[in-house]
C-alpha cells in the first residue's frame, strides 16, 4: 500500500504516513466501469467507416460526372471517328447516371452514418439497406455490409438501439 499523499510505502494497517503523517485514507469498495456492450464499442467504428466510404463515393461520383460530361462534349467527334450513334448518344448519358448515383449514395451514406453517430432511429434502417446495396461492390463495400449487419442485425441489436445513450 502506498500514501496518496507522497506514494511512499506504508503497512497495510497504519492510519497515518510515516514520512508525511497524512492520514491514510480507507480503501473503499472496488469499483467496477460498467460493461459496454457490443453494439455501443462498435457503432462509432462503423459511422465513422461508412463516412468515409460515402466520401470515396462522391470522389467517384465526381470523377465519372467528369467522364461523361467530356462524352458528351464530345459526342459529334466520336461519330466522326466511327463510334455508332447508338453508343455514342448513350455512353456519355450513362456515365452521367452513374455518377449521380454515386453522388446521391454518397450524400446518404453521410447522412446515415450522421444519424448512427446520433442515434436517430431511421439511421439503423437505412444503413442495413446501404449495407445490402454495397455488398456488391467487392471488397470494401463488401467487408463494410457485413460488418454493417455484424453490428446491427443481431436479436437484441434493435432494442439496445433504441435505448443507447447519446454522444456528447
Amino acid at each position: 500500500m502506498f500514501c496518496n499523499a507522497c506514494g511512499s510505502p506504508i503497512p497495510e494497517n497504519a492510519r497515518f504516513c510515516g514520512k508525511c503523517g497524512k492520514p491514510v485514507l480507507a480503501p473503499g469498495p472496488a469499483t467496477t466501469l460498467p460493461l459496454r456492450s457490443r453494439l455501443t464499442r462498435h457503432l462509432p467504428v462503423l459511422a465513422m467507416l461508412w463516412v468515409v466510404y460515402s466520401v470515396l463515393r462522391l470522389l467517384g461520383g465526381v470523377a465519372v460526372l467528369f467522364f461523361g460530361s467530356a462524352f458528351s462534349m464530345y459526342m459529334p467527334h466520336m461519330l466522326t471517328y466511327g463510334w455508332p450513334f447508338g453508343l455514342a448518344f448513350f455512353f456519355p448519358r450513362l456515365l452521367i447516371g452513374v455518377g449521380v448515383g454515386l453522388l446521391v449514395m454518397g450524400v446518404v451514406g453521410i447522412a446515415a452514418a450522421w444519424g448512427l453517430w446520433q442515434r436517430e432511429g431511421w439511421a439503423r434502417i437505412a444503413l442495413v439497406v446501404l449495407g445490402a446495396l454495397s455488398l456488391l461492390h467487392f471488397p470494401l463495400g463488401t467487408a463494410l455490409g457485413i460488418y454493417t449487419f455484424w453490428v446491427l442485425l443481431p436479436n437484441d441489436a434493435a432494442a439496445e438501439y433504441a435505448g443507447a445513450p447519446r454522444p456528447l
